[in-house]
């Protein structure tokens, strides 16, 4: 328990202190098709914790905060350090070969995608009520985000588009890792 609050705080501050040295960190840190082109590798990971503004960023850590809080019991059975950089990878690799025209993206709103899917998947398993609930939330919005795309209110609050497929590669790289997990748990 301990060591989840350590980790998301870790998170927190590193998304706020990235932030704080904007527009210098995106130069080096967010996701251009260009320079993972030229194997820049890292900026499939770091551009997770990169945010357009303030806005963007406050949203996304209060994201964090509330998906935590709700999957709780979920993250305290693995690491959550393994499926933001698994998610960050996923999601990356996603883009940079099934979005060749997407120029640059930063964010942690996939990575919540792929949290939110994951502690969806574990309430699932424990049988909880809640977890089907939720799941058909999430499949609701997912839908509605590839039908009619983000919202114009999102976009100019955080001054950017919404890379709504980032929404969907995170979904499926949490349900991916929750899969993966238990194959590993299962061979022990």
């Amino acid at each position: 328990m301990r060591s989840l609050y350590i980790e998301t705080t870790v998170y927190v501050l590193l998304c706020i202190s990235i932030y704080l040295f904007e527009p210098k960190t995106s130069h080096w840190l967010a996701y251009y098709h260009s320079d993972i082109s030229q194997f820049e590798l890292w900026r499939l990971i770091t551009a997770t914790f990169c945010h357009t503004n303030f806005n963007h960023l406050a949203m996304n850590l209060l994201g964090l905060l509330v998906t935590i809080g709700l999957f709780f019991e979920s993250f305290k059975i693995m690491t959550l350090t393994m499926l933001i950089i698994f998610s960050s990878v996923i999601i990356g690799l996603s883009l940079f070969f099934l979005e060749p025209s997407l120029i640059g993206y930063v964010g942690l709103s996939g990575v919540l995608h792929a949290l939110f899917s994951f502690g969806i998947a574990c309430d699932i398993q424990r049988k909880t009520a809640w977890g089907y609930l939720l799941a058909v939330g999430l499949l609701l919005k997912l839908a509605h985000e590839q039908f009619f795309g983000a919202t114009q209110s999102t976009m100019e609050l955080i001054d950017a588009p919404v890379m709504v497929n980032a929404h969907l590669y995170g979904a499926v790289a949490g349900l991916l890792f929750f899969a993966l997990l238990n194959a590993i748990n299962r061979k022990r």
